[in-house]
C-alpha cells in the first residue's frame, strides 16, 4: 500500500476550524474504512511508516488527517478540549467513510480522540465502529502534579506546567529555544497551540466510562521504555475492557508508529479482515473479536 496523497481535502468545522484530510481511494469498491489519528506535536506522517507494511488492498479505503492546530490544519476558535478533537473525528467519518465499516487506529492524544468519541457517539453510531487499536493510550490521571503523586514526580508535574506556561505566555523566545535545541524535519503546531493542548491532556478523563465499548474489538499497544504514557496506563485501560487484546512492544517507547511499524500493521491487517469476515456473515453490523 502507498503512502496518502500529500494534498489534503479540506474540511471546515463550525468554529472555522480547517481540517487536512489525507484519504487514499482503492481501485476497487470499498467495503472497509480505516481511519487513524495522530498524537500531540506530531502529524498525519506519522503513520507513513505503517501503511506501506499493509498488504496491498484492493478495497481499503484508508483515511487520515491532521488534528486541528497541527500539521495543515489550522486551530480554529473553540477551546483546546478532546472532546473538540472527537466531534472533528466524528465529522471526518460522517464526510469521508460513509456507510462502511470502520476500523479506528489512534496513538497517544489520538488514542484519546477515539475514545472520547465512542461516548459522545451514540450507540447508532458507534455500531458502524468494527475495530479499534489504540497505541500509548490512556484513561487519563496523567497530570503529575497530583496529590496521590510522589513528592519527586510532583517536582517534575510542576516543571512540565511551567514550561507549558512559558509557551503559551512568550511563544518566541521558547520557540526559539526549542527550535535551536531539538531541530526537526517535521511539522510542529506553534508553541502557544501545543500548550494549549498539552494542558487539554492534562484534564482529559475517560475512566469508567468505557462501557460503549464492551462489544467491540479493541487492540491496545503499549512501549515498555514509554515515559510520556507509562504502561500503567494500558494496563488501567485493560481494566476496563478486559475483552481487549494487549501487545507490550519490548524496548519501544512512545513514537510507536515509527519504532514499531510492522507491529502496527499486522494489528491494523486483523481488524480489517475481522471487519470483512464479520460483514460477510451478518451484513454490515458491528464486528467482533474474541480473546486469542
Amino acid at each position: 500500500m502507498q503512502n496518502l496523497p500529500s494534498q489534503p481535502q479540506r474540511l471546515i468545522r463550525p468554529d472555522g476550524a480547517d481540517l487536512a484530510v489525507y484519504q487514499r481511494e482503492p481501485i476497487d469498491e470499498p467495503d472497509v474504512a480505516l481511519v487513524l489519528a495522530h498524537g500531540w506535536q506530531a502529524s498525519a506522517r506519522v503513520w507513513n511508516d505503517v501503511l506501506p507494511r499493509i498488504t496491498l488492498d484492493s478495497r481499503l479505503r484508508v483515511i487520515t488527517y491532521d488534528q486541528r492546530g497541527h500539521g495543515a490544519s489550522t486551530h480554529g476558535q473553540a477551546p483546546a478540549d478532546i472532546s473538540v478533537l472527537a466531534r472533528d473525528l466524528a465529522a471526518v467519518l460522517s464526510a469521508r467513510a460513509g456507510d462502511l465499516p470502520v476500523v479506528l487506529a489512534g496513538h497517544s492524544m489520538g488514542a484519546m480522540s477515539v475514545l472520547k468519541y465512542s461516548l459522545q457517539a451514540g450507540p447508532t453510531a458507534l455500531t458502524q465502529t468494527a475495530g479499534i487499536l489504540l497505541a500509548s493510550p490512556s484513561t487519563g490521571r496523567l497530570d503529575l502534579r497530583r496529590h496521590d503523586q510522589p513528592a519527586l514526580t510532583r517536582v517534575l508535574g510542576n516543571a512540565r506546567s511551567a514550561i507549558a506556561s512559558a509557551c503559551a505566555t512568550a511563544p518566541r523566545p521558547v520557540q526559539y529555544l526549542r527550535n535551536a535545541l531539538r531541530p526537526s524535519a517535521e511539522p510542529r503546531p506553534p508553541l502557544e497551540v501545543a500548550a494549549a493542548w498539552y494542558r487539554a491532556i492534562l484534564d482529559y478523563d475517560v475512566a469508567g466510562l468505557l462501557d460503549a465499548l464492551t462489544d467491540t474489538p479493541v487492540h491496545l499497544i503499549t512501549g515498555t521504555q514509554d515515559r510520556l504514557i507509562p504502561p500503567v496506563h494500558t494496563c488501567r485501560l485493560a481494566a476496563e475492557l478486559p475483552h481487549a487484546r494487549i501487545h507490550v512492544a519490548e524496548g519501544a517507547g512512545h513514537s510507536l508508529p515509527g519504532e514499531r511499524p510492522d507491529l502496527l500493521a499486522d494489528v491494523l491487517r486483523d481488524l480489517v479482515q475481522g471487519a470483512r469476515a464479520h460483514r460477510k456473515t451478518d451484513g454490515g453490523g458491528r464486528s467482533r473479536l474474541q480473546n486469542a
